[in-house]
């Protein structure tokens, strides 16, 4: 999943979860001969990608629709936006995104100036002024992205930050804590594969019940690289868990 945020002059580095071949060119200005920024997939984007963060000096901008939402705020100053099948994270770093940016809302990101790396951010954009410099809604009618419905074994590194569904899994957990949703839970199919949830500790629904049975998951896709290689699920709310 794509992290994105500035790099001031006084420093910073942003964060991009995406793999795949960095080139070079993608630091120099680029147009279209006329002055006017050259559009990229966020796939493209991704496919330039080579894991060292870098800052991009062209005039590139991407566009999506906005997939996550921050009112229950397990989504913390950040929102997310897809396009086909790739995904980015801003790291927006202002509260109540959801009032500018609601899910379903087709924005332009300019990314002059914007840093991509490896790993989780460590730094935000921090203000309305700035997010507003390089974020903005090219358009007023709404339409939420449909989750991608997949089994388990689909799962893919290159889905990473898009908006995701998996039917048919339950509640399996690993210890004896109480069975709600802050934390790492984990969910298998019937074959035994495995998926997890993530809910940060203040999201207003952590501390409601994982419910029983069989459940659909719905929620954007993240891997955990650096841990035991696993795929987990950010849900935006306690809506995105279904019987």
């Amino acid at each position: 999943m794509l992290h994105f945020r500035p790099i001031p002059f006084f420093g910073a580095v942003a964060a991009l979860l995406l793999t795949g071949c960095y080139d070079s060119r993608f630091g120099e200005p680029d147009d279209d001969g006329e002055g006017k920024p050259a559009t990229e997939t966020i796939a493209a984007l991704r496919d330039r990608y080579a894991g060292t963060p870098f800052t991009v000096t062209g005039d590139i901008v991407v566009t999506g629709r906005v997939a996550s939402c921050d009112r229950a705020e397990n989504f913390y100053r950040t929102l997310c936006i897809c396009d086909a099948e790739a995904g980015l994270e801003v790291m927006a770093g202002i509260d109540h995104l959801h009032n500018d940016f609601p899910i379903g809302s087709r924005v332009t990101l300019s990314l002059r100036g914007l840093a991509a790396g490896s790993g989780y951010a460590t730094n935000y954009i921090g203000s309305r002024a700035a997010l507003g410099a390089v974020l903005v809604r090219s358009g007023e009618a709404l339409a939420a992205p449909s989750p991608a419905p997949l089994a388990i074994p689909a799962l893919t590194e290159s889905r990473c930050g898009t908006l995701v569904r998996i039917d048919g899994v339950r509640y399996t957990p690993e210890d004896l804590s109480a069975a709600t949703w802050v934390g790492y839970k984990r969910f298998t199919d019937a074959d035994g594969n495995a998926v997890y949830t993530y809910v940060r500790r203040y999201a207003r629904f952590a501390d409601a019940e994982v419910p029983a049975g069989t459940v659909s998951l719905t929620g954007i896709l993240q891997y955990d690289a650096a841990g035991d290689g696993r795929y987990i699920l950010k849900l935006r709310d306690e809506n995105d868990c279904t019987h």
